[in-house]
C-alpha cells in the first residue's frame, strides 16, 4: 500500500553512550539516576539492578539510608494521566536500553546516544507515504526493530509553523504504530534536546550509528488512517486542525476547528485539563477524524485526542481535494462584459458568468482545453506547495460539482488592471445566480485608457485566474 515526501540525506557519525562512561562525576547523579529506568543491565553473572547498584555509590545517593523500595516508588509516582504516563516519557525517564529516535529535519545537535531518519525520508517524490516495506526498511536501516523500545523526538526546523511541538515525533509514532509496532514499546520524548541540556545531559553534534537490522512489519493497522469513502459515510467526528485562516477557505463540510497549536504551549503538550477543555466540543463514543494538509501536521492533534483516550484516525486535507467531484469551468464569453463600456469615470459593473463545457461537445476542445484548472495549494508538511489537476464536468451536473452547489467554498474577484499592468482595483463579487457574479468598480478616479479584467476563482483553496477577460474603457 503506498501511503509522503523528498528524501533527504542524513549524515550518521558515532557518539559515545553517556550511560557507558565511568566518570560517574561528570553527569549530575539524579537527572542520571532517573535515566536509567528500571531496566537490568549485565554487568557480570548475575544478572544486577545497575539502578541499585549506583544507588551504592555516594557519588550519587545524598542519603545512602534510602531504601530501594522507597526509590522505585517514587519514581512510578506521577502527576500526569494514565494515559499520558503511557505515551509520553520525560527527559529523566529514558532508561538505557531505550532507542533515542530523533526524527528531525535541519536539527544541528542530537541527544547523546540517538539514531536519526529525517522523517521526509517516509515521504517519496511525490510527497506520498512510502510503502510499508519502504518504511520498514528504513527503520532496520537505521538498527531499530519491532522489540524495540522507541523514544520518539523532533520536528522541522525549517517550517517556521512546526516549531510550536513536537511533529515529526507524533507524525512518525502515528506511522510505526500503523505498521504494527507494540504501543507499550513506544514513546514520545515530552520535551526536547534544550530539555535534555537543561537537565544536564548531554548532546552530540551528529547522530549515533547502530548497526542495520531488519524491521518486519507486524501488522497494518489500517483504523489509523481514514479513508475518503470513511470521512464521507461513516458516523464519525471530523477535527480541522488547520490553522483558522485555512479553515475559513474551505473545509471538510461538518468538520470542528482545532488547529494543532492548541495542543501545545511552549512546543510541548498540554496537560490533561487544558486538552479536555480544547476538546470539550468532542465525545468519546463516536470515532474522531483529524485531518490537515498532511499526516505531519494532523498528527499533533491525533496524538493528543489518543492520549486522552479518543477513537481517532488520521486523514488528509489533500486526499479530500483530490476526491472531490472534478470540475471544469470556463467563462461565458458572451455575458461575461462591463456596463456600461466604453464608460465615462464612475461606478462601472462587472459581471462574470461561468459555464460548464459539455462532455464530448464543441466546449470540450480548443479553447475550453486550455480552461483545465490548474490548482495549487499548501500541502507539504515544509510548507512547499504541490499542484492538483482538475478535471472534466458534464453539464448536467450529474456526477459532478455544480458551480451552485460549491456556492459556500466559491469565492471570486475581479482584478483590474492597467495598460502596463499594474492592479489598481481588486472587486470581490457577489452571486446573483448560480453561475453569474456581479461587482462595481469605482472608476471615478481612473484616467482614461483601456483597462484590462481578469477574475480570480477559489473552490475549496483552490484557485485559477482568468486573465485579460475583457477590456473596459475610460473616457
Amino acid at each position: 500500500m503506498v501511503l509522503i515526501i523528498a528524501a533527504m540525506s542524513m549524515q550518521w557519525a558515532s557518539a559515545t553512550c553517556p550511560m557507558c562512561k565511568p566518570d560517574y562525576e561528570e553527569y549530575p547523579h539524579e537527572g542520571f539516576l532517573k535515566s536509567l529506568g528500571p531496566e537490568e543491565e549485565k554487568t557480570s553473572a548475575p544478572v544486577i539492578s545497575a539502578k541499585t547498584e549506583r544507588l551504592k555509590n555516594p557519588l550519587f545517593n545524598k542519603s545512602a539510608q534510602t531504601s530501594q523500595k522507597e526509590t522505585e516508588s517514587k519514581s512510578t509516582t506521577t502527576d500526569v494521566p494514565v494515559r499520558a504516563s503511557e505515551m509520553l516519557v520525560p527527559v529523566t525517564g529514558v532508561a538505557r536500553s531505550d532507542i533515542v529516535l530523533d526524527v528531525s529535519n535541519g536539527a544541528t545537535e542530537y541527544i547523546d546516544g540517538a539514531v536519526h531518519i529525517n522523517y521526509m525520508d517516509f515521504y517519496n517524490e511525490n510527497k506520498e507515504l512510502k510503502s510499508a516495506e519502504e518504511i520498514a526498511a528504513l527503520l532496520g536501516n537505521a538498527g531499530i526493530t519491532p522489540n524495540d523500545r522507541v523514544v520518539l523526538t523532533g520536528t522541522d526546523y525549517d517550517c517556521p509553523t512546526c516549531l510550536g511541538g513536537p511533529f515529526g515525533a507524533t507524525f512518525v509514532y502515528w506511522l510505526m504504530l500503523y505498521l504494527g509496532h507494540d504501543e507499550s514499546r513506544l514513546k514520545l520524548l515530552d520535551g526536547d534536546t534544550n530539555d535534555w541540556k537543561a537537565a544536564g545531559l548531554p548532546v552530540q553534534s551528529t547522530p549515533y550509528v547502530r548497526p542495520a537490522t531488519t524491521y518486519t512489519v507486524q501488522r497494518i493497522r489500517s483504523e489509523l488512517l481514514a479513508t475518503n469513502d470513511y470521512v464521507k459515510n461513516a458516523d464519525v467526528q471530523i477535527v480541522d486542525s488547520r490553522p483558522f485562516d485555512a479553515f475559513g477557505q474551505g473545509a471538510i463540510p461538518g468538520a470542528l476547528n482545532i488547529p494543532y497549536d492548541m495542543v501545545t504551549e511552549n512546543g510541548r503538550l498540554k496537560d490533561e485539563s487544558e486538552l479536555e477543555s480544547v476538546f470539550a466540543g468532542l465525545t468519546k463514543e463516536k470515532p474522531v477524524v483529524v485531518y490537515a494538509n498532511t499526516e505531519f501536521k494532523a498528527s499533533m492533534v491525533w496524538f493528543a485526542l489518543r492520549m486522552m483516550g479518543y477513537d481517532a484516525r488520521i486523514y488528509t486535507w489533500n486526499d479530500w481535494l483530490k476526491n472531490l467531484p472534478a470540475f471544469r469551468m470556463r467563462l461565458n464569453s458572451t455575458l461575461t462584459r462591463a456596463e456600461p463600456n466604453p464608460a465615462s469615470p464612475g461606478p462601472v459593473k462587472i459581471h462574470a458568468v461561468f459555464e460548464l463545457p459539455e462532455e464530448g461537445g464543441e466546449g470540450t476542445s480548443g479553447t475550453a482545453d486550455e480552461n483545465l484548472t490548474t490548482l495549487s495549494v499548501m500541502g507539504c508538511a515544509t510548507c512547499e506547495p504541490i499542484t492538483v489537476w482538475s478535471g472534466s464536468l458534464t453539464k448536467n451536473k450529474n456526477p459532478g460539482l455544480s458551480l451552485g452547489s460549491s456556492t459556500q467554498y466559491f469565492t471570486c474577484a475581479a482584478k483590474i488592471r492597467d495598460s502596463e499592468g499594474n492592479e489598481v482595483a481588486s472587486i470581490p463579487m457577489e452571486k446573483v445566480s448560480d453561475d453569474e457574479y456581479v461587482g462595481t468598480w469605482d472608476a471615478t478616479n481612473a484616467s482614461p485608457g483601456s483597462y484590462s479584467v481578469g477574475f480570480a476563482v477559489t473552490v475549496y483553496s483552490l484557485s485559477k485566474e482568468f486573465e485579460n477577460a475583457l477590456t473596459v474603457v475610460i473616457q
